[in-house]
């Protein structure tokens, strides 16, 4: 069996370097569909287009959310079976989607001997982190049980079922697309991975980790910092990251945790962020600021682009300086 597959790319004021490794992704992606989220089209459209490759203007509508679906819909009219979700500067490995369409192929299987025809199931690679130089921590699933996987062992099996997985890299199929539905626009950014793949849980769709694929990828713009002589990371993101990064969280302990008791520890990722934003970081009142509207927010379940949901607080937040 091979299936047919093509990739979204969301772009966001993307650079020339990036252009071009769009271009280079195109020769080895039969269907490649890049939906940009920056403000206003830009000149460089015209030049993609003539190249062959789809590109839709999303203005950052729904965020990257709204720029998934948006191109996932594309593509679905194309009746591509495996959707990839990249970032304008993903650089893939040598053979990366003969790879991968590989172990669609042993995840349909495994359908298969389960009595299930829909091949629905979503797939990412190991993720190497540039920033650390080394592979982002993964996560395995036993019945409700999460545990961490010992990524120094060797793996016994090409797919390892897991619990999580960022969107960079990953696959979904056709089957996984029509039973879980679209990403959800209100998160606009961070967590929106995290929501998918606790949706695609509780809908019985399988999410798979492929062993024998590794993405060597930029997690944020880090930067070391000693502190009493431990080195901790900060990563500087803007107010308005911060307002999203602690309400979805929040928001998604909240939906989740009853079913998945784990989903909890992603706010071990807020938490451990605010001592080096205090100390490091520029610009403190405001982030802090908008973490505790973040968590207020959470609880609350108050979803959406900031700018709608609350709109002085969107504008003080995302004043520069």
């Amino acid at each position: 069996m091979s299936f047919s597959f093509g990739a979204v790319v969301v772009t966001y004021f993307p650079t020339d370097g990036q252009l071009t490794n769009l271009h280079t992704l195109s020769r080895s992606c039969p269907r490649l569909c890049v939906v940009d989220n920056t403000p206003e089209p830009g000149d460089w459209h015209g030049a993609l287009a003539d190249a062959g490759i789809t590109v839709l203007h999303n203005g950052n509508r729904g965020g990257i959310a709204g720029a998934f679906n948006c191109g996932i819909t594309e593509l679905e009219a194309q009746r591509v079976e495996l959707f990839f979700l990249l970032d304008q500067d993903s650089v893939l490995p040598a053979g990366y989607f003969d790879a991968m369409c590989q172990a669609a192929e042993t995840a349909q299987g495994k359908a298969s001997v389960e009595g299930k025809q829909d091949a629905a199931f979503l797939i990412g690679p190991l993720v190497h982190d540039t920033n650390l130089d080394a592979l982002i921590p993964q996560f395995g699933l036993q019945g409700r049980r999460v545990y961490q996987l010992d990524l120094r062992k060797p793996f016994t099996e090409p797919l390892s079922r897991c619990a999580f997985m960022i969107s960079s890299g990953s696959l979904i199929s056709r089957g996984a697309w029509a039973k879980v539905g679209r990403f959800d626009e209100r998160y606009v950014i961070d967590h929106v991975d995290t929501d998918y793949c606790m949706r695609a849980l509780r809908s019985e769709v399988p999410l798979y980790l492929n062993t024998q694929v590794v993405l060597r990828h930029q997690i944020g713009d880090l930067e070391a910092k000693s502190l009493f002589g431990w080195k901790i990371y900060v990563i500087n993101y803007p107010a308005v990251r911060r307002y999203y990064i602690s309400r979805n969280a929040l928001d998604l302990s909240l939906a989740h945790m009853r079913a998945f008791p784990a989903i909890l520890f992603i706010n071990v990722y807020t938490l451990k962020q605010i001592l080096p934003m205090l100390i490091f970081e520029r610009d403190r009142l405001r982030k802090s600021i908008a973490l505790l509207v973040g968590c207020i927010d959470g609880l609350l379940g108050r979803l959406g682009g900031i700018r709608e949901v609350r709109p002085r607080v969107g504008k003080y937040l995302s004043r520069s300086g």
